[in-house]
């Protein structure tokens, strides 16, 4: 009698998405991403706040990793300091860039491959958990941030003998504030790309981004605001949020205060078109299911078609669970 499901399962199909997807030509399309892309930046905290386009940076470290250099900095964003990671292959330049975002987890030394031991590595390796190594090591440059609330960016309101991870007390955190930990972690996306698009090495017009679940999701919205990004491959996070997110007990970081009072995660993603898009999905992903995909997905190709870029957009299964599919993901780069 007293379960509140029903309440909240009727209130999701009756909430009105302001930017339900209805363009029927290329420019209603670019007027509907434009105002969109308005209320998203505000929604998310950073439309007031610009990042500077060449951001102070220290060197702390180089590593030679065999085929390419790991170069760590420290990236100043306001009164914080992001770890950055920067791969630089030895093959001549200019090269190829590829934003590369970490998931839910430890931290950017899992997509970095540096596991601490063998045993860990091979674990990691079989589910391609090293993905921005595997794109250095197949000629990419490649630039990782560490997101907040993960390795080194946590608060003290953990004990670290516990814990390696924060985002939820992060999360409230800004929401007291009026921000949210999402648009914090985009925020620290759009300064790594001011700041590596000032160097000479790099190719600028073919700018791929990249990440997996936690990182999907950072990639998805810094993507669908920055148009600067050229090819994006979201991995385990596309699935509409009644099934995921709202679906099954997820972290806080998840979430962003009234998003679907804009849209779903159809209209969110139909901010890329008609950007190279591939949404890497696993048949057997328990928290981004497979009965939340195509839906949302439909609406994703109306944007490409009234983009007239039908064939920009792909959704791909791989046979697996949760997890990064880096041939899936090297394929769509490389095509």
């Amino acid at each position: 009698m007293f379960q509140l499901q029903d309440h909240l399962d009727n209130h999701f199909r009756t909430t009105t998405h302001r930017y339900a997807f209805h363009a029927t030509t290329p420019a209603e399309l670019a007027d509907w991403q434009q105002r969109f892309r308005a209320e998203l930046s505000h929604l998310l905290g950073i439309a007031d706040r610009p990042t500077p386009p060449a951001p102070s940076s220290q060197r702390l470290s180089i590593v030679d990793k065999g085929s390419y250099h790991e170069e760590k900095h420290a990236l100043t964003v306001d009164d914080v300091q992001v770890p950055l990671y920067l791969l630089i292959p030895k093959a001549p330049p200019p090269h190829r860039l590829v934003m590369a975002f970490h998931g839910h987890g430890p931290g950017v030394n899992l997509i970095l491959g540096n596991d601490p031991d063998a045993a860990t590595h091979a674990t990691n390796l079989a589910l391609d958990e090293n993905f921005a190594q595997r794109f250095a090591e197949d000629g990419y440059m490649v630039c990782a941030i560490e997101q907040r609330g993960f390795g080194e960016r946590v608060t003290n309101q953990i004990d670290p003998t516990k814990s390696s991870i924060s985002c939820r007390h992060l999360s409230f955190d800004y929401m007291l504030h009026g921000m949210n930990l999402m648009g914090e972690r985009v925020r620290d996306g759009i300064a790594a790309l001011n700041w590596v698009l000032n160097r000479p090495d790099m190719l600028s017009e073919n700018i791929v981004c990249t990440g997996h679940s936690g990182g999907a999701a950072t990639a998805l919205f810094l993507s669908a605001l920055d148009t600067r990004l050229t090819t994006v491959v979201i991995s385990g996070y596309f699935c509409s949020y009644k099934h995921s997110i709202l679906g099954m007990s997820h972290c806080e970081c998840n979430y962003v205060p009234n998003l679907l009072t804009l849209g779903d995660i159809g209209e969110l993603t139909a901010l890329v078109a008609p950007r190279r898009l591939c949404l890497v999905n696993g048949r057997l992903d328990p928290i981004f299911p497979l009965p939340g995909i195509n839906q949302p997905y439909e609406v994703v190709q109306r944007a490409y078609t009234v983009a007239n870029a039908p064939d920009a957009c792909s959704l791909v299964f791989h046979e697996g669970a949760h997890r990064y599919h880096y041939p899936s993901s090297l394929a769509w780069v490389q095509s």
